[in-house]
C-alpha cells in the first residue's frame, strides 16, 4: 500500500497546496500532520482526499491515506 507521502509526492501536492486548501497556517503544522507526529481532522482528511482525486482522478478510501504504518 502507498503511503500519503508518496500518494502526495506522485499527485504533485506541496504542503503549500494542503496548508491552502486546508485553511492550516503553518507548514510545520502541516508537515507534523503528513509525517503522522500530528493527526488530521475528519474534515481535512475528507478535503485532502479530495483534493488527491482532483489532481490524479484516483479514488482512495479514508482508511488507505492514513492506514497505520502509512
Amino acid at each position: 500500500m502507498e503511503n500519503l507521502k508518496q500518494i502526495l509526492k506522485e499527485a504533485g501536492i506541496k504542503h503549500q497546496d494542503i496548508s491552502n486548501n486546508l485553511g492550516i497556517r503553518s507548514l510545520s503544522t502541516v508537515s507534523q500532520k503528513v509525517n503522522h507526529k500530528s493527526t488530521f481532522s475528519v474534515m481535512e482528511a475528507i478535503k485532502l482526499r479530495n483534493m488527491i482525486y482532483d489532481k490524479t482522478s484516483k479514488k482512495y478510501l479514508i482508511e488507505e491515506l492514513f492506514a497505520e504504518g502509512n
